[in-house]
């Protein structure tokens, strides 16, 4: 398993190998994800977390126009989506993981019909997923093949533990024009503002 590992860091997948680490060195202690970080390395979990957050928006912005006013402030926590990594090393470090967005928006009354509403929203982004060897799939790495069955078996010997891995983003601002379809395309990582 050490070669597994080891294989992992050579492979240039540094997060399949720290992960792996974390779970051989069988201490079960939670590991601490940095959303920013993943977001920025894999763009399809930056844009689900767009869309969730899109369409949260996309309702509150809804209820404002019926309710009438300058502007409608209100705050939003979304429920856990599930999202499955297209980045090779996230794939292997983590698989699948559940992710929510909390925070608020301020929606600013339209001048007109034909325009698009302006948005003010501040907001974060969290990120939780158990790792365990628990499927039926095989795994390639540094040229060996390597089954959900024997790492599993690993954490049954008593030779390694599962483990949590959570964390939060930074929290984030955006300022703009809310889109009257398609989905917005919000701060990557921590200082970072989409162009407008």
């Amino acid at each position: 398993m050490i070669i597994a590992s080891a294989g992992a860091d050579a492979a240039g997948l540094p997060n399949a190998g720290h992960h792996l680490k974390h779970y051989l060195g069988n201490t079960g202690k939670d590991l601490i994800l940095d959303p920013d970080t993943i977001m920025n390395d894999d763009p399809g979990l930056k844009r689900h977390v767009d869309n969730i957050i899109t369409t949260l928006v996309r309702s509150i912005a809804a209820r404002s126009a019926i309710t009438g006013g300058d502007r409608v402030t209100a705050s939003f926590q979304s429920g856990w989506e599930d999202y499955t990594f297209t980045n090779r090393d996230w794939y292997l470090a983590i698989g699948s993981i559940e992710a929510c967005a909390c925070g608020a928006v301020t929606v600013y009354e339209l001048k007109s019909e034909h325009t698009e509403p302006r948005i003010t929203l501040d907001y974060q982004v969290h990120l939780y997923d158990r790792y365990n060897w628990d499927g039926k799939k095989k795994t390639e790495i540094a040229g060996a093949e390597w089954s959900d069955r024997e790492l599993g078996a690993l954490h049954t010997a008593g030779l390694a533990k599962e483990f949590d891995m959570y964390g939060s983003s930074t929290i984030k601002h955006y300022e703009g024009l809310f889109p009257a379809s398609g989905s917005l395309d919000l701060p990557a990582g921590p200082g970072q503002t989409p162009p407008r």
